[in-house]
């Protein structure tokens, strides 16, 4: 009785509650008529077409038999290019309809999903490339900006039609009035390629025999992308190459495991020049290393300015020019049914190097390098996950990192270039860091952490990653909290999995531990994972990591103050700081 007693009571609530809405809303019953009823000042995309520009009117047609006029009158976030009434006209002119109502629901449905974006994109976010967002259709646009004289520069989308009226904001999103209808372009990357001028004569050649042209031009899956790198014959030129004959003398130099099966080379050039995922020069500038179709083959990248360079290549004892991405082509960015072509400045190709030597410092991230703070004396920025893009790292209850550049040099500070990273590695904080590596050239290495000591049974282990091949788990746990035996000879820490790295003093606090071997399947940038498995409140400081080939001395070169290699017998004098004592064995 005591539940129906309730339902009745909450009954009759209701019932009053709904007669003093509807005395409400009929006080208002005049203001409402013929009005269309809106929950802001500001109105939709629709509205703003039929009130405020009709010159877009007919795009608004196509969106009634389309089934698209909820999507533009509803809240929301979008951007759309509309195209003005002459634009349609035109196109339904080359098209030889009279109306785009002419078209069927399912045309004009990818139609508008082609000039839709599902976010808000004002221009002053464009860049000469692909936007942030992919279309309604999952295609990306292009801008980039034209002068063409002396005419104002304009902004042109999709290379098919200029912004007449631009960032027209609405409430549900952002209007950019165009001068053309956008068409995805229906032709793939191989047919595309098929299709360049003459100057492309040997590109075009080699990718026909290959036969990776084929597969460009007929593998149109949904799930399928590609990004072809295109060579002009005066790309070849920049180093000689002016035949197929000269492209195989120098391809049997860079692969001489193939020196003499030509067929394999040539399909080894063509596979090295496409790349099996969407990548516009916008993401690859965002990227490090790029796998190829070319078994096992990488294309690095680094982003210098307004530069994207391909292929630079460097180690302590060599280096190796890059070759520009020629973002001025009318080819770069070039959107295709099933990806999209980037154009060369120069030449690149598959190379086989020998394992290389890497010492490397940590703190050589992207965002630091380019903070005012960087190797300052004295300054210190601290990091959450998600703000490195080469270091990530998570855990329990807000893990943060701290890049340091110390004040002035001491026998505890004897950090590489002065800086190093506050890492607190414990499973009850920062349970595990993922770094991505410098390049390493093909081959096995030891690799060794360099630190400066804290904290007691800091322990994690450390795992090997490349993308395609499986992780390699380290052997050796390591724990942060150990320290140096400065009375051991080197060769006694060596067979101990120890040495010294810093060069001007032997201490105790500094150490450089072997984490084990992994195994380097392909060159390019990998990922090096640290998981915590125990360990205490206090903090180490992180400074190198060595990638040292298993066949090289694993003990030199070490390396003072200001980053320079030191070899054995180097004068304490030329060894920074200069006026610091040296302790420790130089000789061996």
């Amino acid at each position: 009785m005591k539940t129906m007693k309730t339902t009745l009571f909450q009954a009759g609530r209701l019932l009053m509650v709904a007669a003093v809405l509807l005395t409400a809303f009929s006080s208002c019953d005049d203001y409402m008529k013929g009005k269309t009823f809106l929950t802001s000042d500001e109105i939709m995309i629709d509205e703003y077409i039929e009130q405020e520009d009709t010159t877009m009117m007919l795009f608004l047609n196509a969106a009634d038999k389309a089934g698209f006029r909820g999507l533009l009158h509803a809240y929301g976030t979008n951007t759309c290019f509309i195209p003005d009434n002459n634009a349609i006209r035109a196109y339904c002119r080359t098209l030889g309809i009279s109306t785009l109502e002419s078209l069927s629901v399912s045309e004009l449905e990818k139609f508008m999903k082609f000039h839709l974006v599902r976010d808000t994109i004002e221009t002053a976010e464009f860049v000469d490339g692909r936007l942030s967002k992919a279309t309604m259709l999952g295609k990306f646009l292009t801008t980039r900006t034209v002068q063409e004289g002396s005419s104002t520069p304009r902004i042109r989308v999709n290379r098919q039609a200029d912004i007449l009226v631009k960032d027209v904001r609405v409430s549900n999103g952002i209007i950019h009035k165009i001068g053309a209808v956008l068409v995805p372009n229906p032709k793939t990357v191989g047919e595309m390629i098929a299709e360049l001028p003459e100057n492309y004569s040997l590109y075009k050649e080699l990718m026909q025999e290959s036969g990776v042209l084929d597969t460009l031009i007929n593998n149109k899956a949904d799930d399928q992308w590609y990004t072809a790198i295109l060579q002009s014959n005066e790309s070849f030129a920049t180093v000689g190459v002016a035949s197929r004959a000269d492209l195989i003398e120098k391809m049997k130099v860079a692969q001489p495991d193939f020196k003499d099966d030509e067929a394999r080379l040539v399909q080894l050039y063509a596979q090295y020049h496409v790349l099996k995922r969407l990548a516009y020069a916008t993401d690859l500038a965002m990227s490090s290393a790029e796998l190829t179709m070319a078994p096992n083959q990488v294309i690095t990248v680094v982003t210098k300015k307004d530069s994207l360079i391909f292929n630079e290549y460097r180690s302590l004892t060599k280096f190796e020019q890059g070759v520009e991405v020629d973002k001025g082509s009318e080819w770069t960015d070039m959107s295709c049914y099933n990806g999209v072509m980037i154009d060369m400045v120069g030449y690149i190709q598959p190379v086989k190097r020998g394992a290389e030597a890497v010492y490397w410092e940590l703190t050589e991230q992207p965002e630091i390098k380019k903070l005012k703070e960087y190797r300052r004396p004295g300054s210190w920025v601290t990091f959450r996950p998600g703000e490195l893009s080469e270091l990530n790292f998570g855990g329990k209850n807000n893990p943060t990192i701290t890049y340091n550049a110390v004040g002035a040099w001491g026998e505890k500070d004897q950090y590489v270039n002065g800086d190093q990273f506050d890492i607190p590695m414990r499973p009850t904080l920062l349970q595990w860091m993922e770094i991505k590596t410098p390049v390493l050239t093909e081959g096995v290495y030891y690799v060794w952490i360099c630190w400066r000591r804290g904290g007691t049974n800091n322990k994690f282990k450390t795992t090997f990653k490349q993308e395609g091949k499986e992780d390699q788990v380290l052997p050796n746990v390591f724990d942060l909290g150990e320290y140096f035996n400065t009375n051991a000879t080197p060769e006694v820490n060596l067979n101990n999995g120890m040495k010294q790295y810093n060069a001007k003093q032997r201490i105790s606090v500094f150490c450089s531990r072997n984490c084990g071997a992994i195994k380097v399947e392909y060159t390019g940038r990998h990922t090096l994972r640290m998981d915590a498995l125990s360990g205490n409140s206090q903090s180490a400081w992180w400074d190198m990591i060595h990638f040292i080939p298993v066949d090289q001395n694993q003990l030199w070169p070490r390396f003072d103050a200001k980053g320079n290699a030191i070899y054995p017998g180097t004068p304490c004098e030329e060894i920074y700081p200069f006026d610091q004592t040296c302790s420790g064995d130089l000789n061996n």
